[in-house]
């Protein structure tokens, strides 16, 4: 493929929280976009790829900032309970996966959620190296937090973490590692604090589960005396390179502390209704100025990977638990869902402009249910009315990973027939 890409034709959706949609063009040389234009394309030379993106909408790929590669495997199981019972069930089958399962199921997250339009996913798995090599191998952007969980023998431990930065870096071409830590109940206060310095050490970022529940909340305060948000500060775990999952029951003085420690917040809507465990203030939170982006969490816990679905349930749950049809307008709604997302990750992608990366997705209008197409309308449907499957193409680091709703880069029968025996192998054995 040549190093040089022109798109012409497009509606472009810059999503940078400023710039509204217009018609017009986008070349990309190498792995970043090298600029952007209104109106007709230049004329380029003939070694030039240039995709005609007539009828579709151009936007930043999107960016999951909380997911669980290992969990594709067994999803529909497990329903119809609350999360410490769903936690249970999921640690069982958990214990049994082995690298092989943990390939195939990387690999088959990753390929669900680049046919869906998302380019970059924060993976916090449980077989770290696994999920590295699938993520080179499909050609998604990847950052690997593999979680300790210190009373699981199966779950990796800090010096694990520590070995893989050391062999691989922060940051390895698509690949990123971060520490991961499962929560405040499943690690012990000294391990938090040992990862909270392990990320420093590294100049990586750190990833946590995080006031998920009230149970959750109250047990920490039970042995701390403080909310999760705050044992957090006390152990270091706070800052602008941190990432926590949920926060659904951050008070107000939960919400002051993470916008002064420039903590950012992954929302997961899906998850955090279908566990019972509450509805996150996301609103409140933006206002008190914390970062908050969008997830989808693992399979088993939404049962779909796809970050369109995530955006309008974002959009529509908060309307009505505040009861203010203005709240979370949807250019802001996809604004988290890219730009926000990449600013979290340290990750250069989330806006189409000179100089950032070239990871797009092109979003395929010509549709019934994404009528009228117009710079006016298009922003509002493709937060409320576009789904995955109206995914046309997604590029990465400039390259071509999904063409025609196509992985390019694998096998995806083979991969499907792959996943397919690991998951009967698993529930088998449940």
């Amino acid at each position: 493929m040549s190093t040089t890409v022109l798109i012409r034709d497009a509606l472009v959706v810059p999503a940078d929280g400023q710039t509204v949609p217009f018609s017009g063009w986008v070349e990309i040389a190498g792995a970043r976009i090298k600029a952007v234009g209104h109106g007709a394309a230049p004329s380029v030379p003939p070694d030039v790829r240039v995709i005609d993106a007539q009828h579709c909408a151009l936007i930043p790929g999107l960016v999951n900032t909380h997911a669980h590669s290992h969990s594709s495997l067994t999803r529909g199981t497990a329903e119809g309970v609350e999360l410490d019972r769903w936690i249970a069930t999921i640690e069982r089958e958990q214990s049994r996966l082995t690298d092989e399962d943990a390939y195939v199921a990387a690999l088959a997250t990753y390929g669900e959620m680049l046919l869906s339009g998302t380019t970059t996913a924060m993976d916090m798995c449980l077989r770290p190296e696994p999920a590295m090599r699938a993520a080179q191998a499909i050609g998604m952007r990847v950052v690997i937090a593999p979680y300790v969980l210190d009373r699981a023998a199966f779950a990796p431990k800090l010096g694990d973490v520590r070995a893989l930065l050391k062999m691989h870096g922060a940051s390895n071409g698509l690949v990123s590692l971060w520490v991961g830590l499962h929560d405040l109940e499943g690690c012990a206060d000294d391990t938090i604090a040992a990862g909270a310095q392990l990320a420093q050490e590294f100049s990586t970022g750190l990833h946590l589960h995080c006031a998920e529940t009230r149970a959750s909340v109250e047990r920490t305060r039970a042995r701390t005396g403080r909310t999760p948000i705050a044992q957090l500060r006390t152990l270091g775990a706070l800052g602008p390179r941190a990432v926590l999952a949920h926060c659904v029951w951050a008070d107000e003085d939960d919400q002051r502390l993470l916008a002064a420690s420039g903590t950012t917040v992954a929302h997961c809507p899906h998850a955090n209704l279908k566990l019972a465990s509450g509805f996150a203030p996301v609103p409140s939170m933006r206002q008190a100025g914390v970062r908050v982006t969008l997830a989808t969490d693992g399979a088993k816990a939404n049962n779909r990977l796809d970050m369109f679905d995530v955006m309008k349930f974002t959009s529509l749950i908060h309307k009505g638990t505040r009861l203010d049809a203005s709240v979370l307008p949807a250019p802001t709604v996809l604004h988290m869902a890219t730009h926000e997302g990449g600013a979290a990750l340290g990750i250069e992608a989330g806006a189409i402009a000179a100089g950032r990366l070239a990871d797009l997705t092109l979003v395929d209008l010509n549709r019934f249910h994404l009528q009228p197409a117009a710079p006016e309308t298009v922003e509002t449907n493709l937060v409320h009315a576009a789904r995955g499957s109206d995914v046309r193409m997604v590029l990465v680091n400039g390259e071509v990973v999904v063409q025609e709703g196509r992985l390019v880069r694998i096998d995806t029968a083979a991969t499907l027939a792959q996943m397919k025996a690991a998951a009967r192998r698993l529930m088998a054995a449940s």
